[in-house]
């Protein structure tokens, strides 16, 4: 449509990369978001390894240096491994929840079952603490070590509690009343480890978004610069075809298949121009016909019509004395004159045959406007070449009546024109009409007798009637 424009979030230009970004997001972004999801589980995973190595090692050093009775060493032994970063708390307790060595409750047990050898009550302890949690209740009920990850909060950690077993060689001080002899709890800040992990998250997201911006950029700028602008040109193109312009050519550029588009809209320019040439060999009502669904068939309908037929008088001796070019020149001029004035008002030009014009309306007013062409020609040649007796000048000729309007010929070569006897009647007028006058048959003069100013004159028999017709010279419109 003329003036109108595609708005950028309708265009090609922009539903096209959204498609393939679109692709892109939900293709490579999962691939991406799969390999990052396993990179930091590999992270997370590795690490978790190497604390639950470091328990094991920890755990080993704890069994096989516990002293009985020898908390000082014990604890201290604790403090070594956070000192080393090992973890940064490990706590020994009892089955019952309650830190060991707090007091000497273990102590006392083991000194009654050893009877005369016992040890020394102690006098200094560690903080008294009892854990009441259900991954400590569940380690001490399953005897299995247990592996917590406290991850939800600020503090991320992992907790490790491992049972410590009461062996063949400890219960000769602690008895056989019992499996387990405490539990170890190790607890790791893993703060670092998923802040690494959420880094490679963000740097992803950051990287991808960069990616995806610059992609869509290029994919933006290479579609606007070597497809849509190309078919602007081609829209151009097409455009002026429409307002008229069957000279313009779409450029060929590319031999991609917009090139051959180019080379189709050309194909196309030329067989219109060729068409629109063509228009001018013929009639309104022969393009009118042809613009309908209808199928081209020989035939025609009776209408009632007005034919208008002008001659050049005195074109022969014109022609004999002056040169071809010179001749066609003249008479293209009176034609092209003419042919303006018929169109004015309303008429189909029928036929060019030599000097003459044959010109048919139609409609309620149609006798009128034909009257009204014909009086502007006369006036006309008058104006241009003069009213004298050697000058060029016009005869004219109109009637009005029934005839058969259709497609004549053959199937190959068809004429859309009108015939009849109320047609022939017209070309008889135009032959009796003098230089410059306008000859009215009865018939049309009935239609228009109340607007014009006419001369009647003595009837004359023309062929194929069988009474003589009334006729009159037009002097002017009213």
């Amino acid at each position: 449509m003329e003036g109108k424009r595609v708005s950028f979030f309708n265009s090609i230009s922009f539903k096209v990369p959204m498609i393939i970004v679109s692709i892109i997001l939900v293709g490579i972004g999962l691939t991406i978001a799969y390999y990052l999801r396993s990179q930091n589980a590999t992270i997370i995973g590795t690490k978790e390894d190497e604390i639950r190595q470091e328990a094991n090692i920890i755990y080993r050093a704890i069994k096989n240096n516990m002293l009985p009775g020898e908390a000082p060493i014990a604890v201290e032994l604790f403090l070594d491994f956070t000192r080393a970063n090992f973890a940064s708390e490990i706590k020994l307790f009892r089955a019952n929840g309650v830190t060991a060595f707090s007091d000497n409750t273990t102590l006392e047990h083991v000194n009654d079952n050893l009877g005369k050898e016992k040890f020394k009550p102690k006098t200094e302890f560690i903080p008294r603490e009892k854990i009441t949690n259900p991954d400590f209740k569940t380690a001490v009920s399953t005897i299995n070590d247990i592996f917590v990850r406290h991850v939800t909060g600020a503090d991320k950690r992992l907790v490790i509690y491992k049972v410590l077993f009461n062996q063949p060689k400890c219960s000769r001080c602690h008895g056989l009343d019992h499996v387990i002899r405490g539990v170890l709890r190790i607890s790791t800040p893993v703060n670092a480890v998923y802040q690494r992990a959420r880094d490679n998250i963000l740097i992803s997201i950051a990287i991808y978004g960069i990616v995806v911006f610059i992609l869509t950029s290029v994919i933006v700028i290479f579609i606007r610069q070597v497809i849509i602008s190309r078919v602007f040109k081609i829209a151009n193109v097409v455009e002026r075809v429409g307002d008229g312009d069957f000279k313009v050519k779409a450029v060929l550029q590319y031999t991609d298949e917009i090139g051959l588009l180019a080379g189709r809209i050309n194909a196309m320019i030329d067989g219109l121009n060729e068409r629109f040439k063509l228009t001018k060999f013929v009639s309104k009502s022969t393009l009118a016909h042809i613009q309908t669904d209808e199928e081209i068939r020989l035939g025609g309908e009776k209408k009632n019509l007005t034919v208008l037929f002008t001659d050049i008088r005195n074109f022969t001796s014109f022609s004999e004395t002056r040169d071809p070019q010179e001749v066609m020149t003249m008479l293209n001029d009176v034609m092209n004159m003419q042919a303006a004035v018929v169109q004015k008002y309303g008429g189909d030009i029928d036929k060019f045959v030599g000097d003459e014009l044959m010109a048919v309306y139609d409609g309620e007013d149609m006798v009128y406007r034909a009257v009204k062409t014909a009086e502007e020609i006369r006036n006309s040649m008058i104006r241009i070449y003069g009213g004298g007796d050697d000058s060029m000048a016009v005869g004219i000729g109109i009637n009005t009546g029934d005839m058969i309007s259709g497609n004549m010929g053959s199937l190959d070569r068809i004429d859309r024109t009108v015939i009849g006897d109320a047609v022939n009647l017209g070309a008889r007028l135009v032959s009796v009409a003098g230089r410059n006058t306008i000859i009215l048959s009865e018939y049309s003069y009935d239609h228009v007798k109340d607007v014009v100013e006419v001369k009647e004159h003595d009837p004359i028999r023309v062929k194929g009637k069988s009474r003589p017709v009334k006729i009159f010279t037009l002097r002017r419109t009213i």
